[in-house]
């Protein structure tokens, strides 16, 4: 299954929305620092308080040993063979459940609207497509993200090559 990934271009043009939101100094290659300014950027954007700004700290220090040793540097082509590897067993969920403690920033265990606005900021995608998007993965149509609908996106969007399923708008329009 995972190479076939790497054939479907539909796939590839997800791989590649996915890398440039998360390759923050927009070099062609991820690393830690990379990481670093996404997490800035949500405490900024999102006008956190201290607790707050700790707890996303907290949250990316246990997400980048996913990456490797905090030397990683992934570029566009290693990233699309990770993600297709990556699409067979239970990484993907705890990767989800790590993406959402970070995003959900007033940890209520939902992520508002407000929160998403934040997400598409601190990640550059330009925030007039937060709506739409939003209101693809809430497939509940409850006005919220829920960890449920959050971790079905996730993993369908490494794991699916369907061109209408919601999972294609986590990383903005595609």
């Amino acid at each position: 299954m995972a190479s076939d990934l790497t054939k479907n271009e539909f796939w590839l043009k997800k791989m590649t929305a996915r890398f440039h939101a998360m390759n923050s100094k927009k070099d062609g290659v991820l690393t830690k620092a990379d990481f670093d300014i996404l997490i800035e950027n949500i405490i900024k954007f999102g006008k956190l308080n201290d607790a707050q700004a700790e707890r996303c700290r907290k949250q990316m220090a246990t997400l980048l040993p996913l990456f490797g040793d905090e030397t990683f540097k992934i570029t566009q082509e290693g990233f699309n063979d990770a993600a297709a590897k990556s699409s067979e067993g239970n990484y993907l969920v705890l990767l989800g459940n790590q993406n959402f403690d970070i995003i959900d920033t007033d940890a209520d265990g939902i992520i508002s609207y407000n929160e998403w606005v934040v997400y598409f900021e601190s990640i550059g995608i330009d925030v007039k497509h937060a709506r739409p998007c939003f209101d693809a993965l809430n497939t509940n149509k409850d006005g919220k993200l829920t960890r449920s609908e959050f971790l079905d996106a996730t993993v369908n969007f490494v794991r699916s090559t369907d061109e209408s399923h919601p999972s294609r708008f986590l990383f903005g329009l595609i």
